[in-house]
């Protein structure tokens, strides 16, 4: 074991053991959790008994949740053949029932993802052209972002061929969590359905030929429903009103062994050690396991951000996503994410856990990261993933979760995906990331890491804007940022030995916790507080991002300068923010 540990995170290691993950596992085989339905109930009540026993602080919360249950797809070709292909349908497809809607077939080309990170949407690799009522066949998964670009161009239907063989299920709407008055009217408008490769290679051919026409159905159940969630609590001794969120999803496509019965079985031992050692915890864990991920774009955690934002707002020190832990063959920790003052953080625990390097990329919009509104740190947004080499050598293709597994979200997910020396060493990595933030007298988290970011930021938007924008107000302000931040941290590392308790340490972690409610936003969201964002890659300082396509406009034009309001606008946001961070900490 490496040698930088402390005692009692030794303590807290070497009670892991395998016999409540595979007793999960075993359950979770026999049950298709999908979201609202009985084998959901009772894989709740299955981890609620082990809580029970343990006599664990918790309350199974029943949020009414707005989700959308695929159950079949038909997709027929009528002429120049009549042929029957095998689909799926996606959450949130428009339902045509057994009323079959005929059209015209149209090939459009938008390659698939190369990467986790462009998952949610790709470009188009050829000039948009008329798809008035087509049926569209192009590539990829069937995600919320190309839909909403072909439902703009007029597309009848989308029809996505996999990348494999395996047909993905998915989800297509942009709304994340339940609907409200700003974003109702976003649900997908058109049916979306999904083939194997080798079937679009065909569909493809025959496109190619001449002219080809169709015939699909969709079958689905939308609505709201009663799920079950777990809302755990385990109260440290000395701050117990602050705490780390640690969370996973319950529901799961099929059986889900890698996405997310793994990540079920890690939390339930997590518990179980965490609970047992509750009198080596300064601050408190709270561990929420939640439905709707699947068939309700993260309709459980989102209905939780809602419900207790405030208290979030307030007391929540970071959130810990675990998600796919424990998978076979991921053996690398180098395609993890976690928010930007995270990251050496997490790079020393993921070493001292398991003697391995890490890497963290920016958290893309998902894994129940419904947090980014209210400016939470986050971290570990999936676990280990199959390494690079490993993946070529397989001819593996990217996907969004069983450690890169090609068997996530298909029929597939079965107990061959699971490992468990894998799951004991991801949980060792969870343990001690979680332990240490809830144990370390000033919160952990290097804010001068933040405005360094948001430099490069800057600078690669003034980059594409060239002359027609200047961002040299907030880049001024995200250097002088820095300077104070790293000043700020100088100040932290004296009060490191102090007791938690002491008027000083207190004043330096509201100051941390108000640093990320201030910049975490304005990287992620575009929305403001309390609001969600639509299931949609955010890019970085998004109000900022749009400078790249003023070169591409005619100067002067009315696009032109609607865009540079824009921009002033954002521009003003970003450097107000840093203001308010420079001023905190300088109080």
């Amino acid at each position: 074991m490496p040698m930088l540990l402390k005692e009692q995170e030794r303590v807290l290691l070497d009670e892991i053991n395998t016999n409540v993950p595979v007793s999960v596992l075993n359950k979770f085989l026999t049950l298709v959790r999908e979201s609202g339905s009985e084998d959901e109930r009772i894989a709740a009540d299955f981890l609620a008994s082990y809580l029970d026993e343990w006599e664990v602080p918790y309350k199974l919360r029943e949020p009414e949740l707005y989700l959308s249950l695929p159950k079949s797809a038909r997709l027929r070709v009528t002429f120049p053949v009549a042929k029957e292909f095998c689909a799926k349908t996606p959450s949130f497809s428009a339902i045509t029932g057994n009323n079959a809607v005929s059209g015209e077939m149209a090939y459009v080309a938008t390659g698939y993802a190369k990467g986790i990170n462009d998952i949610f949407g790709t470009a188009f690799q050829e000039e948009a052209r008329d798809l008035a009522g087509k049926i569209v066949l192009t590539e990829g998964y069937t995600m919320p972002g190309k839909v909403q670009e072909f439902t703009a161009l007029g597309a009848g239907a989308i029809v996505f061929i996999s990348p494999g063989e395996n047909i993905h299920e998915g989800i297509c709407t942009p709304i994340w969590g339940a609907p409200d008055l700003g974003n109702t009217d976003r649900e997908p408008a058109i049916s979306v359905l999904a083939v194997s490769k080798s079937d679009g290679e065909e569909l493809k051919g025959m496109i190619n030929r001449g002219p080809v026409f169709a015939e699909y159905e969709t079958h689905l159940e939308k609505g709201w429903m009663v799920c079950p969630l777990i809302d755990a609590f385990i109260e440290g001794t000395e701050e117990p009103e602050e705490y780390v969120l640690l969370h996973g999803h319950l529901d799961s496509w099929h059986e889900g062994i890698g996405d997310n019965a793994t990540g079920n079985a890690g939390l339930l031992e997590m518990i179980r050690i965490f609970h047992k050692n509750k009198s080596k915890l300064k601050r408190s864990i709270r561990v929420v396991i939640w439905p709707g991920h699947s068939t309700g774009s993260y309709a459980g955690s989102a209905w939780f951000a809602d419900h207790f934002g405030l208290d979030l707002e307030r007391n929540c020190i970071a959130q810990v996503n675990c998600d796919s832990p424990g998978c076979r063959w991921a053996t690398s920790y180098d395609y993890m994410m976690w928010t930007s003052e995270a990251d050496a953080f997490c790079k020393e625990a993921i070493k001292d856990a398991v003697g391995q390097k890490s890497k963290g990329a920016r958290p893309i919009r998902a894994g129940d990261y419904s947090f980014n509104n209210i400016g939470i740190t986050s971290y570990f947004m999936l676990s280990s993933s199959i390494p690079e080499e490993a993946l070529k050598e397989k001819g593996y293709y990217p996907v969004g979760g069983c450690g890169g597994n090609i068997d996530w979200h298909t029929e597939e997910d079965l107990m061959h995906v699971a490992d468990l020396d894998i799951l004991i060493k991801d949980i060792k990595i969870y343990l001690i990331g979680v332990l240490r933030a809830v144990n370390a007298a000033v919160h952990p988290f290097d804010f001068a890491a933040v405005a360094k970011e948001f430099q490069t930021t800057i600078q690669f938007y003034q980059e594409h804007a060239e002359t027609h924008f200047d961002f040299s107000p907030s880049l001024k302000q995200a250097r002088k940022l820095e300077q104070e931040l790293l000043v700020f941290n100088e100040r932290l590392k004296e009060l490191k030995e102090m007791p938690l308790t002491d008027p000083e340490i207190r004043i330096a972690n509201t100051k941390q916790k108000k640093l990320a409610r201030i910049l975490i936003p304005i990287n992620f969201t575009r929305a403001g507080k309390f609001r969600h964002d639509p299931a949609l890659n955010v890019p970085p300082l998004p109000d900022l991002a749009p400078a790249a396509e003023l070169k591409q406009m005619e100067e002067g034009s009315h696009e032109y300068k609607v865009l540079k309001t824009h921009l002033m606008r954002g521009q003003n946001r970003v450097v107000w923010a840093l203001q308010e961070a420079g001023r905190l900490i300088g109080g």
